[in-house]
């Protein structure tokens, strides 16, 4: 997904980030904690004026705080969905569904992986790695673009693995011990 999200989530998310895509992308990731923040009318519109075709609000949070996600949606009167992120393929097709329809707002929850235990980290094995970017999608502080290859930072990454199933090309492996 070429050109697709910018952004952070929530347990990494700046305060003082102004939420708006990068350059070139077609959504916006924000955590629970922006969109209260800045309220959901506040957000949305922010968003969709700097060119966003989708927002996808994610945290690491609790599924309690779910019930604020949707307030300030409701509030904002914007048309949002749920993403499954245990099913990456569900959420792909959901993702582009959302596309079809500009302004759809998707929710997705997740427990967080910082300060947890940490598995063995993940690492990019370059001769099969296209650079499509689907990895990037995650905002995850471990991966990066270095603008000549992707790459794992072994110290950031807690071995998660939640990139590993957006790979097509199966270049992010289990890499060496913690």
């Amino acid at each position: 997904m070429a050109g697709g999200l910018q952004g952070a989530l929530g347990c990494e998310e700046a305060a003082d980030r102004e939420p708006r895509p990068a350059p070139g992308r077609w959504g916006l990731v924000i955590g629970v904690a922006g969109l209260v923040r800045r309220g959901g009318e506040g957000l949305l519109g922010t968003a969709w004026r700097a060119g966003a075709r989708m927002v996808v609000v994610a945290d690491r949070l609790a599924p309690v705080r779910s019930l604020r996600m949707e307030e300030e949606l409701r509030r904002a009167g914007a048309r949002f969905g749920w993403l499954d992120l245990e099913d990456a393929r569900a959420a792909e097709a959901r993702v582009r569904r959302a596309l079809d329809e500009p302004g759809t707002v998707l929710l997705a929850l997740a427990r967080c992986v910082r300060g947890g235990a940490r598995e063995r980290p993940l690492a990019v094995v370059e001769p099969l790695c296209n650079r499509c970017g689907s990895c990037l999608t995650l905002a995850c502080p471990a991966l990066r673009d270095d603008g000549a290859s992707t790459r794992v930072d072994a110290g950031a990454c807690t071995g998660c693995g939640r990139c590993a199933p957006l790979c097509r090309s199966r270049a992010l492996v289990v890499a060496g011990p913690v």
